[in-house]
């Protein structure tokens, strides 16, 4: 069962510039900050509340750190803006085998690491109506770790 939304992720040229843009405008502090080497992007969790099943919600913004990445190849044809949207689950393994069943083309055969030791995995946009859609499920988070 999908549980919150987790995040929404969005893909910027400059994330220090877009960090401060949210801290000025929304008043939005960094969480915690993190290189993923293995999806090629420099990123920051900005947490927008807490949730009643212990998790959060976040503004995820992702700075390509190679032009060979995701990220990356988004952005030089769409420019900056809205990536993604990811929806918590307890179990992500189960939650994207009954998505799986329904039709929807899973991305990754097996979940892989995600922002703050989280297990996470995508679904097909071209499945989804245009919008690529992650799950995700959280680590414990006791404290930032940035």
């Amino acid at each position: 069962m999908l549980t919150r939304i987790d995040h929404i992720g969005i893909a910027c040229f400059d994330l220090d510039r877009t960090v401060e843009f949210y801290r000025a405008t929304y008043g939005f502090e960094v969480f915690h900050s993190e290189v993923n080497e293995e999806q090629g992007v420099r990123e920051a969790m900005l947490r927008i509340n807490g949730t009643s099943d212990g998790g959060a919600s976040y503004l995820q913004l992702l700075e390509p750190t190679r032009e060979d990445s995701t990220v990356a190849k988004w952005l030089a044809k769409n420019g900056e803006g809205v990536h993604h949207i990811a929806f918590g689950t307890a179990d992500v393994d189960a939650e994207a085998a009954d998505i799986k069943d329904k039709g929807v083309r899973v991305l990754y055969e097996e979940p892989r690491r995600g922002s703050m030791g989280s297990r996470i995995t995508f679904l097909h946009p071209k499945d989804c109506h245009g919008v690529l859609t992650e799950l995700v499920t959280s680590a414990p988070v006791e404290s930032s770790g940035h």
